[in-house]
């Protein structure tokens, strides 16, 4: 989730510092203010190309920063996503603390950008990658990844949820060791170098894994004694902390005890010369030598502080090589140690090629028949998922105004030679009819913004339940939209808002009046120099706000609308 973007010398704005709440968030304004920016902006932090052209006039650089809160995205039921995207980080040497990630993007006026994910300098392809797990924008039609046919069968799968999971993680395996048996095939048919090179492989793999030593129930053992190494770090550098100011000197080489005790010496004289004092004077010594115990007791904590940065070292030392055999070998050390059991049986039957053959060309038919048998399954259960989604989708159409719109899933079975993809045996697409009489067409043909908008609204309405990514952002996906149809949006955002972080860019009153959190976006002109900026508006500003979204203007009629629209929408 989106906790805060700040953004800084980006073309009209000045500074801006935008911090959306969980739920349905609107952005509106007038036409030019520059709402527009707002997403502009968060275009960076997803890895857009920059221009030195988006830095404000008479300035040498622009910035954007993005704070993510990562928590909700790591208790994702999407398994493979929360695990692509820890590895990808894992992988690049990134590390969250506090469940926080922080994206910058930087552009000088000489043309030059520098990316960093939580300080570190990364390249762009990267932020692109890693945004990906935790954005998702969705304004303008040809960018829409809903309508993309490449990422439907992902969708689907999301909705179907463990029923499609178990199938998919069981073909994977099965298309993953079918392959390994072709490559071996190969190798062991082509020339004795090619079996002198797979031994060579699979000894430097052995001696990797078995080297390592890897038990099960190692890595948890290996990470609960890192976080308590990494608790009493933390608490030895606090104490050494409170030790060293304790004892920390000014320019005369005087501690803070030293003063205490030199206000008290100076007070016990003011008692002297004064008995109405002496209370004081007593309470001054016990401060003292309070003080003075702490300071000792403080001391000698500090200096019996025994940390063990040897051992520290040695776990760090061993997760990371953990991480390294499994970004290998397996998701598991029981899969590494599997995958060394496998490899020692390779290596001992690869003593003769032709006995080796035989077996892989028998386990290749044998492989070969379930991994048919488990495409098959995950076919039928895909294709009986898409009838319940695509009736779904229908009715969350007909609640959108479009009654007629008829929705479907189209499979299409892959050719022979190309029957075995990552995904399966059939090429899947989302397929669409607005009106009676009309065939259905691949999303991608759709030409209306209007039909466009409304038909990724309903998927997103259905998927979102099921979608690990926090953030959605659409931005005037009510282009052409107006009446019923508008008031149908706004409910449908207000659900989507429910399970995800909503941002939404828009210049229609129902929207406006449905959000949890409003953002009006204008622009001030001061001594010839424009600046855009962004306020939150509640209560009565609210009210004046959807009033202009409605007539233009704040006349009577439409301040009684504006509240009687706001209150439709109260949760």
């Amino acid at each position: 989730m989106l906790s805060r973007l700040e953004i800084n010398n980006f073309a009209v704005i000045s500074h801006a510092v935008f911090e959306p709440e969980n739920h349905f968030n609107v952005l509106s304004g007038e036409t030019g203010a520059g709402k527009s920016l707002i997403i502009d902006a968060i275009s960076l932090i997803m890895g857009i190309k920059a221009s030195k052209s988006l830095i404000r006039s008479n300035c040498d650089c622009a910035s954007v920063e993005a704070v993510f809160d990562v928590s909700d995205f790591e208790m994702s039921d999407n398994k493979d996503d929360v695990e692509e995207f820890n590895t990808l980080l894992s992988e690049n040497g990134i590390e969250i603390e506090d469940d926080t990630l922080i994206i910058e993007r930087k552009i000088s006026i000489d043309g030059k950008s520098i990316s960093r994910i939580n300080g570190k300098t990364v390249v762009l392809s990267l932020i692109k990658r890693v945004s990906s797990f935790l954005i998702d924008i969705h304004g303008q039609h040809d960018t829409q990844r809903i309508f993309d046919e490449k990422f439907h069968t992902s969708m689907l799968d999301s909705y179907a949820g463990e029923s499609v999971y178990d199938l998919q993680c069981k073909y994977k395996l099965l298309l993953n060791e079918y392959k390994n048996i072709i490559v071996e095939i190969k190798s062991l048919g082509s020339s004795p170098d090619s079996i002198n090179l797979r031994k060579s492989a699979l000894s430097a793999c052995i001696e990797e894994i078995s080297s390592a030593a890897f038990i099960d129930g190692e890595e948890e053992s290996l990470r609960e004694k890192k976080s308590v190494f990494s608790s009493k770090l933390k608490i030895a550098e606090m104490i050494y902390s409170v030790n060293d100011e304790l004892n920390l000197e000014d320019d005369n080489g005087s501690t803070i005890l030293s003063h205490i005790e030199n206000a008290k010496s100076t007070f016990a004289k003011v008692a002297i010369l004064d008995p109405e004092y002496d209370s004081l004077s007593k309470k001054m010594d016990k401060f003292f030598y309070e003080a003075e115990g702490i300071t000792s007791d403080i001391d000698r904590l500090a200096s019996s502080i025994d940390f063990d940065e040897v051992e520290l070292n040695r776990i760090d030392s061993r997760i990371q090589l953990l991480l390294d055999l499994k970004s290998k070998y397996g998701k598991s050390i029981s899969e590494i140690n599997e995958h060394l059991a496998r490899a020692r049986e390779e290596l001992d039957s690869l003593s003769s090629s032709e006995s080796r053959l035989v077996v892989l060309r028998s386990k290749r038919v044998e492989v070969e028949k379930n991994l048919v048998d488990v495409a098959e399954k995950l076919s039928s259960e895909r294709k009986s998922t898409s009838i319940k989604l695509s009736s779904l989708i229908m009715k969350e159409l007909n609640d959108l105004c479009m009654p007629n719109a008829r929705f479907e899933v189209m499979f299409v079975r892959r050719a022979k030679d190309k029957f075995f993809s990552s995904t399966g045996i059939d090429d899947i697409a989302f397929m669409f009819s607005a009106n009676p009489g009309q065939d259905l067409k691949p999303l991608s043909s759709i030409i209306s913004g209007g039909e466009a908008s409304r038909v990724m609204l309903a998927i997103k309405s259905i998927l979102s339940r099921v979608d690990s990514v926090s953030t959605l952002i659409f931005d005037e996906i009510d282009t052409g939209i107006s009446g019923q149809a508008a008031t149908s949006i706004a409910s449908k955002l207000v659900e989507i808002g429910k399970y995800h972080q909503v941002l939404c860019v828009t210049h229609t009153a129902q929207i406006a009046a449905a959000a949890s959190s409003n953002y009006v976006i204008t622009k001030n002109v001061e001594d010839d120099n424009t600046n855009t900026i962004l306020i939150s508006i509640s209560g009565n500003k609210k009210v004046e706000e959807v009033s202009r979204l409605l007539s233009g203007s704040n006349i009577l009629e439409s301040i009684d609308l504006a509240k009687q629209l706001i209150d439709r929408f109260v949760r």
